[in-house]
């Protein structure tokens, strides 16, 4: 039986996921290397402002939780992301949700992460189906992932 390997890389961070037994995952190695290389750009913490690129911002925004995120983590930091950049200042459970999976973040039950957050105050109803992160939840985010949240 083949050993199993992975390359994972997140554009944000210049990160792509490949996995399949070694060979194959290592003969591209090399070439991702050379792909990288010729995207250039700035590097992610030079990146332009959050409102000129929205899906690379996305992606350096959730970089900043920790590897012991949990899913409700995960889902009130993509609520507050998606609420910071919305008109009405409010989130939906399905954009906060999309925004993690086009990133490669699988959420088991997104609508259970936001009641467990309601639960735990750091979200509130604003009108059916529209959620605010709540000035204890950006507290909580901001103690998880430092000054990318504001206070």
């Amino acid at each position: 039986m083949d050993e199993r390997a992975r390359i994972r890389i997140n554009l944000a961070q210049r990160e792509l996921e490949i996995e399949g037994p070694r060979d194959f995952v290592e003969s591209y190695g090399e070439r991702l290397e050379r792909l990288l290389a010729a995207l250039g750009g700035p590097a992610p913490a030079a990146a332009s402002s959050p409102a000129d690129s929205p899906e690379d911002s996305f992606g350096a925004f959730i970089s900043h939780l920790p590897a012991s995120a949990t899913d409700v983590d995960r889902m009130l930091a993509a609520g507050y992301w998606v609420q910071r950049r919305s008109g009405d200042e409010c989130f939906a459970t399905a954009e906060a949700s999309r925004r993690l999976v086009e990133h490669g973040f699988k959420v088991g039950n997104p609508s259970q992460c936001v009641k467990q957050a309601q639960l735990a105050k750091r979200v509130f109803v604003h009108q059916r189906g529209r959620y605010r992160v709540s000035q204890q939840g950006r507290q909580y985010l901001r103690q998880l992932m430092g000054r990318v949240v504001e206070a």
